[in-house]
């Protein structure tokens, strides 16, 4: 929103409960709706910046920049990463991804995953269940949106703000963090340190 000092073209964050509301929203909106197509959006790489980065790492990915999504009725979602609720947490927002990124070489460039194995038998089938999965800032006092689980016929998929750790570290994966994974199994999303939705 703008803010209401005349000659200012500062816009200004939305308060957390408002920023809280319109994310419910969003996901409650999912629900329902047929899944037709996922587009993933990592960092380009090579001389050129042309090349997508690697993502594919079996039972996750790591789209960096974030994931589209379409459905049957012609909606786009697109999950990012972003800073309203405090550092890093995981939105979403009914529009396409090119209102978010630079999509071209030096930025992000759109890999089509629906003929994926991960995503291939899930094109098609509605979203029974779409949830936030909350965590908390460290000082506590704020909520913030890890992940959104999207619960497709006998299976799940979390899309989350987070990333995985540098080779060697007992961590494993870090949350809330400026780049996107997406989560195939309980066990992987467990393993990663999604918390459970609510």
């Amino acid at each position: 929103m703008k803010s209401d000092y005349p000659g200012s073209n500062r816009v200004e964050r939305p308060s957390v409960s408002t920023a809280e509301k319109h994310l419910e929203a969003v996901v409650a909106d999912l629900r329902g709706q047929r899944l037709a197509d996922v587009v993933y959006y990592p960092l380009t790489t090579g001389d050129d910046g042309r090349c997508p980065g690697e993502w594919d790492f079996g039972d996750w990915h790591e789209p960096t920049m974030g994931v589209e999504l379409l459905t049957g009725s012609g909606h786009r979602y697109s999950a990012i990463w972003n800073n309203t609720f405090t550092e890093y947490g995981l939105e979403i927002f009914p529009k396409p991804m090119t209102d978010f990124l630079l999509v071209g070489p030096g930025g992000s460039v759109a890999v089509p995953v629906s003929d994926h194995p991960r995503w291939a038998g899930l094109i098609g089938e509605n979203i029974v269940a779409a949830e936030i999965c909350w965590d908390h800032d460290p000082s506590g006092a704020v909520r913030v949106p890890s992940a959104i689980r999207l619960g497709l016929r006998e299976t799940a998929v979390w899309i989350a703000a987070g990333r995985s750790s540098d080779p060697g570290s007992e961590a494993g994966f870090y949350l809330g963090t400026d780049d996107i994974m997406v989560v195939f199994s309980q066990e992987m999303a467990s393993q990663t340190g999604i918390p459970k939705h609510r």
